[in-house]
């Protein structure tokens, strides 16, 4: 599995609040582990092009509040030519973040 450590930046959602956000590009299914400052609401949104408007994805029951440590494997079904482009928000500050993509 090819492993890479994503990095947040501190942004706000459209009401204010605060939220950390990274982006990545997977061309794989791959697992995230994700360890927070705290549990609370997490979204994972995706698009097939380099530009363009993000979709939300669809997540598993458990992780629409996932808590303090998020352990999951991800599958998006069909990963286009040059990869499919990922956001990664947490409204909680992430301490660190690894994701392992299948090769």
């Amino acid at each position: 599995m090819a492993q890479k450590t994503l990095t947040f930046s501190k942004t706000t959602d459209s009401d204010g609040n605060p939220v950390w956000m990274a982006e990545t590009t997977v061309n794989n299914d791959y697992n995230l582990h994700l360890e927070r400052k705290g549990g609370g609401k997490f979204a994972i949104s995706q698009r097939g092009t380099a530009t363009g408007l993000y979709m939300p994805c669809r997540l598993p029951q458990e992780l629409y509040e996932p808590g303090q440590v998020i352990d999951w494997a991800f599958g998006h079904g069909v990963y286009p030519d040059g990869g499919l482009h990922i956001r990664i928000e947490s409204w909680k500050e992430v301490s660190s973040c690894t994701l392992s993509e299948q090769e």
